[in-house]
């Protein structure tokens, strides 16, 4: 009973989760082909060619999601940006972004959907930049490809709990039938045992009234062996009735171990899945380190170990100098690198007992397990040295990318995780203002070193 209910709260929850699945797709598409309409009309009006595709792309994100039409649009639109970029200047000042605010409208939707936070810095500066229409063409370029993958992880997740559905309702038919069947065995073994009474309880009976009804005793014998016969045949088909119901239970009983056996193999292949797909969870897909829900996570762990213990936790806030101008001039590309082999270095210069994550955007957070602020400022200026002798080249061209940091500790009855990570990002603001590619500790309301 507690395995059927069990099975039924999961089929009820996964039901749950793919109607929430449906309804939030929706509104990210539907909040897509707003933004994107936006975005294709304020680019209109640089070059008839560009305008023809924008077209296009509006018509495509109005129709049915079409991963292989976006597809198919991205290299046309990448040739008609380089075309445009060749251009020559006019003295002309281009023409600005028409319905600004509907394009914030559109991004205030957008922000309320987490995965579409890798984009929301630039979408968020598109009324700064609004006469550049390569810009806005790139953000639709990425617009489409976001949404195609979008859709067919949401197909894919889709795919999965219709084949979930498919093996629990299988398994509960089994459940039913295996339990139709163990009531239809126990109703048959009641009438049959009933039936065994009754018979018993006539032959016995009739052997009383011969008793009392014998002439003598030569009839008296014989009536009473008659009698005993039929209670020997009785409980003969009796025994072989139960003999037969026996080896059919032991049959039945031995397919139920086999498939329990099955089920159970099942389960935990089950859970491995499940394991494997709650560590990919905590993984950024870019840069291959843990990710913010990561190290919501470990930040709670470690808080209550030095609430327990006061071993000394320092937390760092990374942040890469300057990559809005990275990104702007070398490309998303480029971008997405930097962001990998930062990550990988951070990663790859930290103690076992240590962690870092992906925080968001070009920031990242570091946790110094055991090391003051001092001792973690040390290997903090470090790797910000490391950082900066990488060596990175885009087109050629070396290119100097700098991190900054800004450091601090759990300290204080009253502290807690969220305040102690505003301190070390409010370190890092100070690192930021006073140049930049530095290390600054804060300790309370004090900055100890930069």
């Amino acid at each position: 009973m507690y395995e059927s209910t069990d099975w039924r709260m999961k089929y009820r929850e996964a039901v749950d989760r793919l109607l929430a699945d449906e309804v939030r797709w929706n509104e990210i598409q539907n909040a897509q082909r707003l933004l994107i309409g936006r975005l294709c009309l304020a680019a209109q009006g640089r070059h008839p060619d560009l305008d023809r595709l924008l077209h296009e792309v509006q018509e495509v994100s109005h129709a049915e999601p079409d991963a292989q039409r976006i597809q198919a649009l991205i290299p046309r639109l990448s040739q008609a940006i380089v075309a445009l970029d060749r251009m020559p200047e006019s003295g002309d000042a281009p023409p600005a972004m028409p319905g600004s605010d509907a394009i914030l409208v559109a991004l205030e939707r957008l922000a309320r959907m987490a995965d579409m936070e890798p984009l929301l810095e630039e979408l968020r500066s598109a009324d700064t930049q609004v006469s550049d229409a390569r810009f806005l063409a790139r953000l639709i370029e990425r617009l489409a490809v976001l949404a195609g993958e979008k859709k067919a992880q949401v197909l894919g997740e889709k795919r999965k709990l219709g084949k979930l559905l498919m093996d629990m309702s299988s398994r509960l038919d089994e459940i039913m039938a295996y339990l139709t069947g163990e009531a239809a065995a126990r109703h048959a073994i009641d009438a049959d045992t009933q039936k065994f009474s009754v018979l018993m309880t006539g032959e016995l009976q009739q052997l009383r009234n011969n008793v009392g009804t014998a002439a003598d005793f030569e009839e008296l014998r014989a009536r009473i062996e008659q009698r005993l016969d039929q209670l020997d045949a009785h409980i003969q088909d009796f025994r072989a009735r139960e003999e037969e119901r026996f080896r059919i239970y032991r049959e039945r009983l031995s397919r139920m171990r086999a498939r329990i056996a099955e089920l159970e193999h099942e389960t935990r292949r089950l859970h491995e899945h499940l394991q494997e797909e709650q560590r990919l969870s905590m993984i950024d897909a870019l840069t291959g380190i843990p990710n913010r829900a990561a190290y919501d996570e470990r930040i709670e762990q470690e808080f209550l170990r030095w609430k327990r213990f006061g071993r000394p936790v320092s937390i760092l806030a990374w942040d890469i100098d300057r990559f809005k101008a990275i990104n702007d001039a070398y490309g998303h590309k480029a971008g997405d690198k930097v962001l990998r082999v930062v990550g990988q270095h951070l990663a790859s210069r930290i103690r076992s007992t240590d962690f870092v994550a992906r925080y968001g955007g070009e920031e990242f957070v570091m946790l110094m397990v055991g090391a003051t602020p001092q001792e973690a400022w040390a290997i903090a200026d470090r790797i910000r040295a490391e950082i900066e002798q990488l060596g990175f080249h885009f087109y050629e061209t070396p290119v100097r990318v700098t991190a900054s940091c800004g450091i601090t500790c759990f300290s204080g009855e009253d502290d807690t995780a969220d305040a102690a990570f505003d301190r070390a990002d409010r370190a890092l603001y100070r690192a930021k203002q006073a140049g930049r590619n530095r290390c600054v500790i804060v300790e309370g309301n004090a900055s100890k070193r930069d």
